[in-house]
């Protein structure tokens, strides 16, 4: 297995101490490195704005006038983990993974580093270029909430590329879901389990009542929903007078998940009706859908740099958020590019190396590609 930049710069980011509201390690080391690369960055306000210590990045790189600008996004943080990870070579299947105490943090240091390598290639090349913009975000792990607070007016790009998703290269993800957190609180009424237990209401059995009744999971082709915490009681010799549910909704159709909800509320005041007491549902939107026509120029543009590579480009439906529902919503069309890894967010994480190298050339050739068709340049 060759050691090449973007595989020691992919080893070193990773043993980096990184979590979400905690970027600072990884957002110095980059800020430097996109600095040497030719990029002005600067760091906007969205530490205060979420409670961490970092903000976005945002890094620009100047080109040839009248070229469209790319932008090109991956995340600073990375899910829960113990702050040290050690990455193992895997030489005779051709992955990097960790020692199996820890995630390795590909999710989303791979797309950090194809990025920087991508466009280190093509400075190296001497190609022209139009203007490049690059958003490294922070807390995209908590529900995409660092990207929601960047000032979207000042981005320039005509269309862009999430680095950020499982799967061997050539996979393009092209539509992906709102998501809906939901918290329900339901009231019982407290009383001494043994001394005057009818004097109570337990809101442990309500809520039971309620979720027993719920349509959850696969709701449609478009909608799923999870309820996947509970909590709630004091002891066993108290009867419980609150339970806080949270779950989560999902859909590509923001209609039949605007219809499941209401359902969702129906069951909760029904429910509340009949033990007489009160159930409070709260919905909040996290991010919204999108669903970028397969036929666009962002998706025909990454297409044909793949082939370059021989690699054939697919398209497909995702089921979880990334900051490309936040470009997409303020009207930069979006996709979200696999670099490899599988596994993402569990101790069993791996990439595969040769798709590793391949994302740092596609994204030289996206960079080179939009530059010929607009110039009429050809190499």
């Amino acid at each position: 297995m060759q050691n090449t930049p973007i595989v020691q710069e992919f080893l070193e980011l990773v043993k980096l101490p990184v979590h979400s509201k905690d970027e600072r390690a990884i957002a110095d080391v980059v800020k430097k490195k996109l600095e040497e690369i030719g990029f002005s960055v600067a760091e906007d306000g969205t530490a205060e704005k979420v409670g961490g210590n970092t903000g976005n990045l945002i890094a620009r790189l100047p080109g040839k006038r009248n070229i469209p600008t790319i932008l090109f996004s991956a995340h600073l943080d990375r899910v829960r983990n113990p702050g040290k990870i050690t990455p193992v070579f895997d030489e005779e299947n051709g992955v990097i993974k960790s020692d199996g105490t820890t995630i390795l943090a590909a999710d989303d240091v791979s797309g950090l580093v194809s990025i920087m390598d991508g466009v280190r290639r093509l400075k190296a090349s001497g190609k022209p270029h139009g203007d490049l913009e690059v958003v490294f975000s922070v807390c995209e792990e908590m529900a995409v909430i660092g990207a929601k607070e960047l000032n979207f007016p000042e981005l320039k790009a005509k269309f862009g590329y999430v680095l950020d998703c499982p799967g061997r290269i050539g996979r393009i993800v092209k539509q992906a879901p709102t998501k809906c957190k939901i918290i329900v609180t339901v009231k019982g009424i407290k009383a001494h389990a043994g001394n005057e237990p009818e004097k109570g209401l337990n809101a442990i059995k309500v809520a039971a009542h309620a979720l027993a009744q719920m349509p959850e999971g696969r709701i449609s082709p478009n909608v799923t929903s999870n309820f996947g915490m509970i909590k709630g009681g004091a002891g066993t010799n108290v009867v419980c007078d609150e339970v806080v549910i949270t779950g989560e909704a999902r859909g590509t159709d923001d209609k039949e998940l605007e219809e499941y909800l209401q359902q969702v509320r129906k069951i909760f005041e029904e429910t509340a009706q009949k033990f007489n007491t009160t159930i409070d549902v709260s919905v909040t939107t996290l991010y919204h859908t999108f669903n970028v026509p397969e036929d666009s120029e962002v998706i025909e543009t990454v297409k044909k740099a793949l082939k370059k590579q021989d690699i054939e480009g697919f398209c497909q439906k995702g089921g979880g958020g990334s900051d490309g529902n936040h470009y997409n919503r303020h009207g930069i069309p979006t996709v979200v590019l696999a670099l490899g890894y599988s596994k993402n967010h569990t101790n069993a994480e791996q990439i595969i190396v040769e798709d590793l190298e391949k994302a740092g050339k596609l994204v030289e050739d996206i960079i080179s590609g939009v530059y010929e068709k607009y110039s009429g340049w050809v190499t």
